[in-house]
């Protein structure tokens, strides 16, 4: 079902449905935050025919080969969970990483979600994952 989905920049008309899937992770998200990272092109939505599947939004940091993408929060909508979404949402994120010239990846986990991170063989220091690309 999700061998091919697509990949893109949220825009002001997915804001509504994005805060939606962030406050399932982050209930004080405030809708003028989430506006704020769409303008300035830091949240990515994973859409098939219209249906928005998940999202993330990321902030990069440092320069050159010290480059890396931090993902602020990733999230699976409820209703896609269990179907190998969120391992398919890792290895576009490697592609990511990648395409934004960043050596990998970082994220902190939640305590439920950590089981999901290591299944998806991202290294971890505590509940910190990260993927490097070499």
């Amino acid at each position: 079902m999700f061998s091919r989905f697509k990949m893109c920049l949220a825009g002001k008309k997915d804001a509504k449905r994005v805060v939606t899937l962030f406050r399932e992770i982050d209930q004080n998200l405030k809708i003028s935050d989430l506006a704020k990272l769409i303008e300035q092109k830091q949240v990515v939505i994973f859409c098939k025919k219209k249906k928005t599947l998940g999202a993330f939004s990321f902030l990069k940091i440092g320069l050159g080969i010290f480059a890396m993408i931090y993902i602020r929060r990733l999230v699976v909508d409820k209703k896609f969970r269990g179907r190998g979404l969120g391992g398919r949402m890792l290895k576009k994120l490697g592609f990511f990483a990648r395409r934004k010239k960043a050596r990998g990846f970082f994220l902190w986990s939640l305590y439920s979600a950590k089981n999901f991170y290591r299944k998806n063989k991202l290294k971890n220091w505590g509940r910190i994952f990260w993927w490097r690309s070499d």
